[in-house]
């Protein structure tokens, strides 16, 4: 074997500046943004109508595109609008509350 295949690998300069930077990151460093929140879908319980109903199902049957969850979403979310108190935050207490009562909120 030759010498050269016996030596170690070499890396440069910044390769080894951005292990170590990863490693140890330097406090003037700007921080990484945060990954993309994926969205949490959560499931609840409600009733419409019959006529609703079986409205939501033809739709569902015939409509290739139509996705149950992404058009309920949509219409609570428009519907949501008409309620300004809606975007109005929990006092803490009743949020503490919720929060601890619900396991979809965890």
């Amino acid at each position: 074997m030759s010498d050269s295949s016996k030596s170690k690998p070499r890396f440069g300069n910044k390769v080894l500046a951005s292990i170590t930077e990863r490693i140890e990151p330097t406090p003037d460093a700007a921080p990484t943004p945060p990954a993309e929140e994926e969205t949490v879908w959560v499931s609840f319980t409600t009733a419409v109508t019959r006529e609703t109903y079986l409205k939501l199902k033809q739709a569902e049957y015939w409509e290739p595109a139509f996705l149950f969850k992404e058009v309920t979403e949509a219409a609570l979310t428009k519907e949501l609008q008409n309620y300004p108190n809606a975007e109005k935050p929990l006092p803490p207490a009743a949020l503490e509350k919720l929060l601890r009562s619900s396991k979809k909120l965890r």
